[in-house]
């Protein structure tokens, strides 16, 4: 799918390669977010690889039965290419086995002498790509395909300079447009809020578990959810335990939000639940601390890396309903302190739109002199 964002013949083109939503995920948002900045003397222009199904999960592993799909897009992409005559392309790749696609995305890229960004949108493990043999071969591609590779945090950094050259690397970290999420955080009227796809390794069921522990103990909450479930039959599911527990009082489905509808339940929201297991660089913790939230997280690596040394959390033991029910529980029975975390939130501004802006529109000025 081809996307005008901007028209301008006067302006350097930069074309934006990778998903937008719907799906419901991180690097989709993230890409979204990029091209929305105003960037000065470009015109932005955007190839959509998703296949706008909101349950589509763009982290997970890439299906053959795909296959025919993706040849179509690498064919639409050529066609993209000459049609728009791009000056400069910023492409979103990830760890899972979509970086097999992605890796002929580049070489039909490097056929038209383009600068080529590559927003590296990885984690540092567990994924197809990430094991050391791989990398190297990852990085031999990365390396003679692109001009500069954009990753997440000073971690990512450390990690990945191990096999992509140094030079080519910058970090921008993912970012939040603070105005979008800008409320009085005395007004918020909703407990919690849990933002992220509805599946084990998000931690939903640990959060199930966790309810069931306060229904047992007769408190009482609202979660308000942003995301839906990776299929029908797991919805389904979900809908079976929330009725065998008992807990439907405690849960208010929203699916797949976006735009104002999403901020406006951040806004309202005391405390975000963040219960994952695995991420890289979450944005939702970011759009929790624009949204002056305090916030209960799992204790993965990636969570530490943006809260560590921070007075907004609490954490709990990663897979450990209990754990997090406890962490619930005192901030539902001490509403000081949760008032206290949110304060603490509302003087954060690292992750405000105009550090990533700046950064990167730098990048793209030095591509193209």
């Amino acid at each position: 799918m081809f996307i005008q964002i901007q028209s301008n013949m006067k302006y350097i083109k930069i074309a934006f390669i990778g998903p937008l939503p719907p799906p419901f995920g991180g690097v989709a948002i993230m890409n979204q977010s990029f091209q929305n900045l105003n960037y000065d003397g470009f015109e932005v222009i955007a190839f959509d690889t998703s296949a706008k199904n909101k349950r589509e999960d763009l982290s997970v592993n890439f299906k053959f039965n795909s296959l025919q799909r993706n040849l179509k897009i690498s064919k639409n992409l050529n066609k993209f290419i000459v049609l728009n005559k791009p000056d400069l392309v910023n492409i979103f790749i990830t760890s899972g086995t979509s970086i097999l696609r992605d890796i002929l995305f580049l070489k039909k890229l490097n056929k038209f002498q383009i600068p080529v960004i590559i927003h590296f949108h990885s984690k540092t493990f567990g994924e197809f790509a990430l094991t050391p043999r791989r990398l190297r071969i990852l990085g031999k591609y990365f390396n003679r395909y692109a001009n500069r590779i954009i990753l997440l945090s000073d971690q990512h950094f450390n990690f990945f300079i191990n096999y992509f050259g140094k030079e080519k690397c910058i970090v921008i970290e993912n970012f939040v447009n603070y105005k979008d999420y800008e409320n009085e955080s005395i007004n918020k009227n909703e407990e919690f809020l849990f933002v992220g796809r509805l599946t084990l390794k998000k931690g939903f069921y640990d959060l199930l578990e966790a309810a069931k522990i306060l229904k047992s103990k007769n408190i009482t909450c609202i979660i308000n959810v942003i995301g839906l479930a990776s299929s029908v039959e797991q919805e389904s599911l979900i809908k079976s335990i929330i009725s065998e527990y008992a807990l439907e009082k405690y849960f208010a489905f929203h699916g797949a939000t976006f735009g104002e509808a999403k901020y406006k339940l951040f806004k309202k929201s005391r405390c975000l639940i963040f219960p994952s297991h695995f991420e890289n660089s979450p944005v939702v913790l970011k759009e929790a601390i624009a949204a002056k939230m305090a916030i209960i997280s799992s204790d993965i690596e990636a969570n530490a890396n943006i809260l560590q040394h921070r007075e907004n959390y609490i954490s709990f033991k990663t897979g450990n309903p209990d754990d997090l029910a406890q962490k619930m529980i005192r901030l539902i029975n001490e509403p000081e302190k949760t008032e206290q975390m949110c304060e603490v939130s509302a003087g954060i501004k690292d992750y405000d739109v105009f550090f990533a802006k700046q950064k990167i529109q730098s990048l793209f000025n030095e591509l193209i002199t």
